[in-house]
């Protein structure tokens, strides 16, 4: 196999690809990227077997072939070539490359089938503004879970219909974004692997003013055309969400989005010393935020809207700031019912999004 190509064509696709590489894995296969020159392009490959990753781009080939090549290794090497033209020859196990002055050889991994992700079956698309999905997906995939003690709550769930909803939760947030469609499509749902559905939110920059997710049972694929992405759909059902989203609430407060967030970030310096909460008090038109720890306490009042009883809750800094800070909005209304249950953060006008936040019980004060 012989190719030149563009050197910082080259370094985008492998930049692009290597977001499906594995951290480990037991095929040596995938360790790798798969490069395959056929025609006059030239594709890379890198999959981890739920996430496969395609680029294609423009090259002047010489001869057609396809090879893997270790993907840290071919990575590093490709960042640092220098503009212009690289040559590539494939000889065996060698690999011989060649940018201005510079040239290197590395050995190629053994070469196996590489396990390409098969996208068959009955599918349907679903098609969106790009700026809408981008949001719809930076606004509730920080709500997965991380860990793989229920696999299911590591991914997005989407429900499709007249509209598209995506839920996320991992049992201390909860993030609910509504988005609209092109097109109606008949009712369901699937379970998207968080970190699919943040590179596909990386590859949104790369697309038209609308993009288009294709599904089947089991995969999502989205392509491009000189960019493709197919991934596995989790199994399993996801929780019955709607059970657990409060009904009704005893006290609706109005607050400005940056003024509280603002007050949360001071409070959290003197909090993460201690038990790392923060106490917030609702009370007269006012809400006052308490932080203690061993080092010292601070205590700021806000100005609100009130409607309902006082009442005091704790919440860990952190999930109050992964909701404000993935809201647009200037303004937004929290809805209270006690201080060991969820908090409901809503827009003051409209559905688009729907979040909850669980509380920290409060046994002792410094």
């Amino acid at each position: 196999m012989i190719f030149q190509v563009d050197s910082k064509e080259m370094n985008a696709a492998v930049l692009s690809v290597i977001k499906a590489l594995p951290v480990r894995t037991t095929m040596p296969s995938l360790e790798g990227i798969y490069i395959e020159a056929k025609g006059s392009t030239l594709t890379l490959k890198c999959s981890d077997l739920m996430l496969q990753k395609e680029c294609r781009i423009a090259a002047e080939i010489d001869e057609e072939g396809a090879v893997i090549v270790p993907g840290k290794l071919f990575t590093e090497i490709s960042r640092k070539l220098p503009d212009g033209r690289a040559r590539f020859a494939v000889s065996g196990k060698q690999v011989d490359i060649q940018c201005g002055r510079f040239k290197t050889s590395i050995q190629a991994l053994d070469f196996e089938e590489f396990p390409e992700m098969r996208f068959t079956g009955d599918s349907y698309d679903i098609e969106m503004d790009k700026e809408a999905c981008r949001d719809m997906i930076l606004e509730t995939v920080f709500a997965v879970a991380t860990d793989d003690s229920k696999p299911i709550l590591t991914g997005v769930l989407l429900e499709v219909g007249e509209s598209l909803t995506a839920v996320a939760t991992d049992a201390y947030q909860f993030a609910m974004r509504k988005a609209p469609i092109k097109a109606p499509c008949a009712e369901t749902s699937m379970v998207v692997p968080g970190k699919t559905m943040l590179e596909i939110s990386r590859m949104l920059d790369e697309s038209g003013d609308t993009i288009k997710m294709t599904f089947t049972r089991t995969h999502v694929r989205v392509d491009l055309g000189f960019t493709c992405l197919t991934a596995r759909l989790l199994d399993g059902d996801y929780i019955k969400y709607r059970q657990i989203i409060p009904k009704d609430y005893k006290t609706r407060v109005l607050v400005n989005r940056q003024e509280i967030m603002t007050a949360i970030d001071r409070a959290t310096l003197v909090a993460r010393e201690g038990n790392n909460n923060i106490i917030m008090e609702f009370h007269d038109n006012k809400l006052t935020l308490h932080a203690n720890s061993f080092i010292g306490s601070s205590d700021e009042d806000i100005d609100v809207q009130m409607n309902g009883d006082n009442i005091e809750i704790a919440f860990n800094p952190k999930y109050c700031m992964n909701v404000l800070k993935n809201i647009p909005d200037e303004q937004v209304y929290f809805d209270l019912s006690t201080n060991i249950s969820p908090c409901v953060v809503r827009p003051v006008n409209g559905d688009s999004y729907y979040y909850l936040i669980v509380p920290v019980r409060i046994y002792a004060q410094y």
